[in-house]
């Protein structure tokens, strides 16, 4: 194994990707199903780094993230609050070289050193906006998280608690809410009915006018597991969004495209930020 390999863990809502990245370039990128409880997440993540071998490795999940000191302060999805997740994993395996939110290792990997804005949409509705290769900094951690603006006033509920969200319509756990409060089990996201894949795409468009209008970041691109599953379609109706809702010269300026790492951005923005740390 090269000694400049690196192996990325992405933690995501339901599954863990990763992958040996050797210069920016994941290899072999394998996926399984994600653990939620704690000791059992810290198990999982310690078997992959032992099987890996590698010289370095990093983590990225998805929640609300203490970098510093290695907590993941809260994640609705793991079920997970104030767990010491990088002290844990250095007592399993080794201790992180990087520990991370999920969006912004993924929103570093794509950027490739570069200025953009990142929406992913999956699970929920997220995004984040990177500067010359560094996601720009935010008082309390919650940057970005434009998924939680209210879409529709008295809509439905979300996994935040509040009404309307844009989460609620255009993430899939919002869609798997709504089969499941009728007592159904949602299809495929390409076999969606018509009209719930018109409040998925009119949410999506929102989250991504108000990513937009407060950052102007020129290039927009649009990741995630449901935007991989309506590709060209939820790209076309996020430059929909943009023309209907934000100021014409900022919509004419900014370059909507797909996600170009496809599921992998977190995995090779985790090789990235460790390569920064270690200069």
């Amino acid at each position: 194994m090269r000694s400049d390999a690196f192996f990325a863990v992405d933690v995501g809502a339901s599954w863990i990707k990763s992958a040996l990245v050797v210069d920016g370039t994941p290899h072999d990128v394998s996926r399984e199903p994600v653990v939620r409880e704690l000791d059992g997440l810290v198990a999982q993540v310690a078997r992959l780094v032992r099987e890996a071998g590698a010289p370095g490795w990093g983590v990225c999940v998805a929640g609300l993230v203490d970098a510093e000191r290695g907590v993941l302060r809260y994640s609705a999805n793991l079920g997970l609050e104030d767990a010491p997740l990088a002290e844990l994993l250095g007592i399993e395996a080794s201790a992180p070289g990087v520990f991370a939110n999920d969006l912004d290792a993924a929103a570093v990997g794509e950027a490739e050193g570069g200025t953009l804005a990142l929406l992913q949409v999956g699970s929920g509705i997220g995004g984040r906006f990177v500067v010359d290769g560094h996601v720009v900094p935010s008082a309390s951690g919650h940057s970005g998280e434009v998924g939680h603006l209210r879409f529709r006033d008295d809509g439905l509920l979300c996994s935040c608690g509040h009404r309307g969200c844009a989460e609620a319509y255009g993430g899939w756990s919002g869609i798997t809410r709504r089969y499941a409060n009728e007592g159904a089990e949602p299809p495929a996201a390409t076999a969606l009915p018509d009209s719930v894949v018109a409040d998925a795409f009119d949410a999506v468009g929102f989250a991504a006018a108000a990513l937009v209008a407060a950052y102007d970041p020129g290039t927009l691109r649009v990741g995630g597991g449901l935007a991989a599953a309506w590709s060209d379609a939820l790209v076309d109706a996020v430059r929909t969004g943009l023309s209907e809702r934000v100021v014409p010269d900022v919509a004419a300026a900014t370059t909507v495209e797909p996600a170009r790492q496809g599921d992998a951005s977190a995995l090779v923005g985790l090789a990235a930020l460790a390569a920064k740390n270690a200069r």
